[in-house]
């Protein structure tokens, strides 16, 4: 009976150990989203400016 107590005990453990890497591999994932539409806001902006530099200059 207390063997099975002690083993849920672990597994509880590490549950919660894999959970937390969970959550910071989400975290990390989401930042890089943030940063990769950043990213891309940055290159539409850069985009749409040369084609109006384009289109003056023709």
């Amino acid at each position: 009976m207390y063997l099975g107590v002690f083993d849920l005990q672990k597994r509880l453990e590490q549950t919660r150990k894999v959970l937390r890497e969970k959550q910071h591999l989400k975290k990390l994932i989401e930042e890089d989203i943030r940063d990769l539409e950043k990213d891309i806001q940055d290159l539409e902006a850069m985009t749409s400016g040369k084609s109006f530099a384009t289109s003056s200059q023709r």
